[in-house]
């Protein structure tokens, strides 16, 4: 195949923030592909204003990927600029169609049915299967249909399917298997995440990040949660671990430093959070907002990072915390245990008195840690968002 691949870029488009989670992802194989078929990419964007494709010109496409676009202090503005330079978007018949991000709020599969017919040109992607796994993790109902919908056409209309873990792969066939669409489904193959490298954190270039530092690491090394604050990352497991800590050692007890956007459903916990005194005595810390350079810096020094979520597709920040050599205590669910390659400690997100127990030797047998984190010294930790983005082309886009 020799035609041109259409990649959708609205999600890219339309957050102008630090990218996370999907939008890290969804960034780093466009950039790729920008690597490998400069010449056959074409941008697409959907307009849902009136509810139609686009595409963009180069110069808009260059801002887009650019890390300006990520770094705005007005994304909303910033993001509305690409409506200047929208203009219409024309299927062809030899068309691939990579889609991979947020596609099941917006109906993606049924959207390009309408391009393209029934041809198989889909390559979306599959990060998480959660809203039908777990759904009392999801603002509410309307994402079990929306996921029940968008995974079911799927199934329908895609060439392949990229996912980012063993587990989320396997979630997804038994969905289908459970629907009774075992037939003729998609293949699913995985193409497992990265994370960033650097033998030493860069330094902090401005003064902002070094007061920041500065005053979260003035009582010494502290333990790291890296993670969006909502129901789903257990954060009230670690309050609660965290009341005790601090019960018992008093102003010995190491700060836990929570670092992450507000999430649905987060405003109660974070109220709570503020009135224990464990946080008045200065030893929870909640900081969202924060650039690469200084979460590098944070994960340095760092004891350890913890990550006990009930359940992840992959598990990002815990292969980022082992990637920079910290050892990550991680829940057995999901996908953590393939983000962390096994060697990391793991319990079930509610085993309170495991949990603890582990903090609580990470704390104090530094012998302990140290063996844990040279254990982190192998090979599969090296990987690089740019061999991810390689990876990807040479999986999902082989023979195109």
């Amino acid at each position: 195949m020799s035609g041109r691949i259409v990649i959708n870029i609205t999600t890219s488009a339309d957050w102008c923030r630090r990218p996370v989670g999907i939008v890290r992802v969804e960034r780093e194989i466009i950039k790729a592909m920008l690597r490998h078929f400069p010449d056959r990419i074409i941008p697409a964007y959907l307009d849902r204003i009136h509810d139609r494709w686009t595409t963009v010109g180069d110069g808009c496409f260059s801002d887009i990927m650019s890390d300006d676009w990520v770094l705005s202090t007005d994304p909303d503005r910033k993001a509305a600029t690409v409506h200047r330079y929208l203009s219409s978007f024309t299927p062809k018949r030899d068309d691939l169609f990579i889609s991979m991000g947020s596609d099941w709020s917006f109906n993606i599969p049924d959207r390009v049915e309408r391009l393209y017919g029934a041809d198989r040109v889909l390559i979306p992607a599959c990060y998480d299967l959660i809203p039908l796994l777990f759904p009392e993790f999801t603002p509410g109902p309307e994402f079990f249909s929306q996921f029940d919908h968008h995974y079911r056409a799927v199934a329908r209309l895609a060439k392949s399917v990229f996912a980012i873990s063993e587990t989320s792969a396997q979630s997804l066939r038994d969905f289908w298997d459970d629907a009774g669409l075992e037939q003729d489904v998609p293949p699913v193959k995985v193409v497992p995440l990265a994370a960033p490298l650097a033998e030493t954190p860069p330094p902090l270039e401005c003064e902002y990040e070094r007061a920041e530092f500065e005053n979260i690491a003035e009582d010494g090394p502290f333990v790291i949660y890296v993670s969006t604050i909502e129901p789903r990352k257990n954060h009230q497991l670690l309050l609660d671990l965290w009341r005790e800590l601090y019960e018992e050692r008093g102003e010995r007890c190491p700060r836990l430093l929570i670092v992450g956007m507000r999430g649905w459903g987060s405003d109660e916990l974070i109220h709570m959070a503020r009135q224990m005194n464990v946080t008045a005595a200065g030893k929870i810390l909640i900081k969202e907002g924060l650039s690469d350079r200084l979460l590098m810096q944070l994960y340095a020094n760092a004891a350890f990072a913890v990550f006990p979520s009930y359940f992840e597709g992959w598990g990002l920040a815990a292969t980022e915390a082992c990637a920079l050599g910290k050892v990550c205590v991680i829940s057995n669910a999901g996908a953590l245990v393939e983000a962390t390659h096994g060697l990391m400690p793991s319990y079930h997100p509610l085993d309170f008195p495991g949990w603890k127990k582990e903090i609580t030797r990470l704390l104090d047998d530094e012998a302990y840690r140290k063996g844990l984190e040279r254990s982190l010294d192998a090979e599969k930790f090296k990987r690089t968002w740019q061999q991810f983005g390689d990876d990807f082309c040479a999986t999902m886009l082989d023979n195109v």
